[in-house]
């Protein structure tokens, strides 16, 4: 039955995409993340979901009447070489021992340009600041949706069993979805102070409170983190400041000071106690240890084809081999590890070049949205311009942090967080043109009414 069900909701919600492309590619977003594949057990398993929602929204999108604009942002650009870049390092990425180009790489590539298709016919898609709002609410309800299943289940195992994400999804593994619903607590916290639907701001409310216990049982010390540092710069950006930074300070440090002493009277989870100690003492810790030497790895490729990287997906034992021998001494020849870093994957799979256009494109976006809040700080009715900056923002900074330590460099809701940026900025300069052509129009009047007046004499 759930199979059935699954298979009519997706061919109802692509007749929908077909007749509303912005529809559409909310559904696709949705699916996305929640991917509902994995709560079924038959033939729904494999049915092809992103595919349909995908080519359904395109010609929706072709054959819709709406207007096709592209926005003209620097970051489009730098989007677009990107992309460029990856062409390149797919193109001379090969596999030793056959000397042509990598299955792996060639079959990440078209991964990742599907996301790029994607998140462009989205900045054409959601050409309206009701859009660009819709877009954000259903990331933040469906990131939310899943941290009330994971935040419930956290609470009844007592904090000692594992949160996982949706099963067959990139969301699945631990490490995941802790960076999803991580990134989402400042997009629920916003949203809430702008929700005039009160039934609504409840739901959200549930989906923050229980985002914490499930991204604390996710054990993902880099979901951890990037948690700490997201409500640290809501508190930072809130009115009264200087008194919760205060608070809050006195109690992180009451927390590292009382964990190991509740963890001995039973007030906390062995297993959040055990990953806490592998936290603050890291050094002592196998997995964090084998990190160190998989950036060292990744980064000597990366300066060794400082132009074209190796390509996705590269790793293998021969990298190892030419690059890295000391890693085999010390884990040996079974040992094979991705970068374990979102800057480091960037920099060893596409080269230094493709590195530094990925640095820009972060800088450039972080000066958008300050651009962005300046701007909408001075204007009473775009006050809402500036708590969407402000969450992207800081859901920019949770992802730089918990993605120093994950794979993450290719997660598609951080490139529809781009897109959310582009919008807003293509809306900023949209009201500035507005004003400038009333103002115009004005000057024209005034003249108009003095020559007029001029002629009367």
């Amino acid at each position: 039955m759930r199979d059935i069900a699954l298979v009519i909701l997706v061919l109802g919600s692509a007749a929908l995409a077909i007749r509303r492309p912005v529809y559409g590619m909310l559904l696709f977003v949705a699916f996305g993340i929640i991917n509902p594949q994995g709560f079924t057990w038959g033939f729904g398993r494999s049915f092809p979901i992103a595919m349909i929602m995908a080519v359904a929204t395109i010609i929706g999108y072709v054959l819709s009447p709406e207007p096709k604009r592209f926005p003209r942002q620097r970051e489009v650009w730098m989007l677009l070489g990107l992309w460029g870049l990856f062409v390149v390092s797919t193109a001379v990425a090969y596999v030793p021992h056959r000397g042509w180009m990598s299955d792996a790489a060639l079959t990440q590539f078209t991964h990742v340009s599907k996301i790029f298709v994607m998140i462009f016919l989205s900045m054409s898609i959601f050409y309206s600041a009701e859009r660009v709002q819709m877009l954000m609410k259903v990331v933040a309800l469906s990131i939310g949706l899943l941290a009330v299943k994971g935040g419930v289940f956290a609470i009844l195992s007592g904090g000692n069993e594992l949160v996982w994400g949706p099963e067959g999804s990139f969301l699945y593994a631990n490490n995941a979805i802790g960076l999803a619903m991580a990134m989402n607590v400042p997009l629920l916290y916003y949203l809430i102070q702008l929700e005039p639907r009160s039934w609504l701001r409840k739901i959200m409310w549930v989906m923050l409170g229980l985002s914490v216990p499930a991204i604390v049982c996710t054990f993902s010390r880099g979901a951890w983190l990037g948690l700490m540092a997201g409500v640290g710069l809501i508190l930072l950006k809130s009115k009264y400041k200087a008194l919760i930074i205060g608070g809050g300070a006195m109690l992180a440090v009451s927390a590292v000071a009382f964990i190991p002493f509740l963890a001995t009277l039973d007030l906390v989870p062995e297993r959040v106690q055990t990953r806490f100690d592998e936290l603050v003492n890291y050094e002592e810790e196998g997995s964090a240890v084998s990190r160190f030497w998989n950036w060292e790895a990744c980064k000597r490729v990366g300066f060794a084809n400082p132009l074209t990287g190796e390509g996705f997906d590269y790793y293998g034992k021969h990298i190892y081999v030419k690059y890295f021998p000391e890693f085999i001494a010390e884990y040996g020849h079974d040992k094979v590890w991705s970068c374990h870093s979102m800057w480091l994957t960037v920099l060893a799979e596409h080269g230094i070049l493709a590195f530094l256009l990925w640095i820009a494109l972060l800088v450039s976006c972080f000066l958008s949205l300050r651009k962005i809040q300046r701007f909408s700080s001075r204007v009473d009715d775009l006050q809402w311009m500036g708590y969407y900056a402000s969450m992207v923002e800081i859901s920019f900074v949770v992802y730089m942090i918990v993605g120093t330590f994950l794979d993450v460099a290719y997660f598609d809701v951080f490139y529809q967080f781009i897109v959310v940026v582009i919008l807003l900025k293509e809306y900023m300069y949209s009201v500035v043109r507005s004003w400038h052509r009333s103002a115009e129009d004005e000057r024209f009047r005034r003249s108009h009414v003095r020559a007029s007046l001029a002629g009367t004499q």
